[in-house]
């Protein structure tokens, strides 16, 4: 994606973050920070290391979800379980820039753990302990006292944390005053400074981190972790089909991608589809259109923001059986449409021909009860058969990358339960 479109991909993910849960609101942003200030005193690592280290920092915690296991990672066992750790690896390793370093974030709070079936090098083992230093600094300055961190850091020093390490945070802390700037929120400008220089992402880069993002928020329900890919490819092929210029097919591919980030506000559907048709109708009468808006203003084209919105009201008329009172773009109206079929076809990998016309039925359907203009939809019928295929064949390889996911997850979920439960 061009600059101009998405400003900063890294502060969307850091304000989504923000809405995640009130307990991590920050804690990535000041995570990197630590590792940040750290890094700006040594010449241990290239500045492409530094940058990564950063970046893994402020993720590190991207496989969190669950109330429970925010629990735990707020608490100071240290043998405790850390299943959003098994999370984060799969969401790096299978999505982000940075799958080289899956293994530092499965690692990053058991760092001295030799029970995985994933190999770790001493390399990334040391930048394990590093982030995990970083992480343990900053929960424990927000629940205690800034002046008991030096005894708290005593406790597990050469047993978790390096005691050189530890030297070099208290010297950078003396120097460049952290914990201060961390308890007057002066750090937020140092960050944001810092993304700005060293940031300049490719466009794959960009890519990638938001499908990061974008599983992250949908990984926790089988009925939502494959939704927006299916909508992504459908707004693609639709609007491939209705001959849109290059420059509105690009904004189509990221309204669709970042459409629903709001949604990170919400609890997660259950694990049945009667749970997710009651999650849908409930999404389009909550803040998440507002939420969204809050995380993606300054951060991406004001096109992009406008086709989000208008396929958002769109999609809750559609929803709720009223009739629309404002003439939607065609490009929102195609990421809509994107949505509202990928709500049925991301349910069934193997469509039939003859669950087609049903769906079709069901689209006249909603285009009559809203009163909405249907050429578009009779220009999607000509094609209708082609767009399917053509978008199921690109999502299979998803799909196949999904189930794979889960068996791994499955698997190291095992590993880490039957280590814990006998440690």
């Amino acid at each position: 994606m061009n600059r101009p479109q998405l400003i900063n991909v890294v502060d969307v993910i850091c304000r989504s973050f923000r809405h995640l849960d009130p307990r991590l609101i920050s804690h990535g942003e000041r995570v990197g920070y630590i590792l940040m200030k750290m890094l700006e005193e040594t010449r241990r690592y290239t500045p492409q290391e530094k940058h990564d280290i950063f970046m893994l920092g402020l993720l590190h915690d991207i496989g969190a979800y669950k109330d429970s296991e925010i629990d735990t990672m707020l608490s100071f066992d240290t043998d405790d379980s850390m299943e959003h750790s098994v999370f984060g690896y799969l969401l790096f390793k299978n999505f982000s820039p940075l799958s080289q370093y899956a293994d530092v974030v499965l690692y990053h709070h058991n760092c001295n753990a030799q029970y995985y079936s994933v190999p770790i090098s001493n390399y990334h083992r040391d930048i394990a302990k590093l982030i995990y230093l970083a992480d343990r600094i900053d929960i424990f300055c927000v629940q205690n006292m800034e002046e008991d961190l030096s005894a708290f850091l005593e406790q597990y020093s050469g047993r978790i944390f390096y005691p050189a390490d530890i030297h070099w945070f208290w010297n950078t802390q003396e120097k460049h005053h952290i914990l201060e700037k961390m308890k007057s929120l002066e750090y937020r400008e140092e960050v944001s400074d810092y993304i700005f220089r060293h940031s300049n992402l490719m466009a794959d880069q960009t890519h990638k981190y938001l499908r990061t993002l974008t599983f992250s928020l949908d990984f926790r329900s089988e009925y939502t972790a494959l939704h927006t890919d299916y909508a992504v490819h459908l707004s693609n092929n639709i609007a491939d089909a209705l001959r849109m210029p290059t420059s509105t097919l690009e904004s189509v591919r990221f309204a669709a991608l970042l459409h629903n980030v709001g949604k990170v506000s919400l609890p997660a559907p259950a694990g049945s589809i009667e749970d997710y048709d009651n999650y849908l109708r409930a999404l389009y009468d909550s803040p998440a259109l507002d939420v969204t808006k809050q995380i993606l203003t300054d951060n991406v084209d004001e096109q992009i923001l406008i086709l989000i919105e208008e396929s958002f009201l769109l999609l809750k008329c559609w929803t709720n059986g009223q009739p629309i009172t404002f003439s939607p773009a065609p490009a929102a109206e195609v990421v809509a449409l994107s949505y509202l079929m990928s709500n049925s076809l991301s349910m069934e990998m193997n469509v039939s021909y003859h669950h087609h016309p049903r769906l079709l039925a069901f689209l006249r359907e909603k285009y009559k009860v809203t009163n909405l203009d249907d050429t578009i939809l009779k220009t999607l019928e000509t094609s209708f058969d082609k767009i399917i295929d053509k978008t199921q064949s690109s999502c299979s390889t998803i799909y196949d990358m999904y189930q794979k996911m889960m068996e791994e997850h499955r698997s190291l979920s095992i590993v880490l339960q039957h280590y814990n439960s006998k440690y």
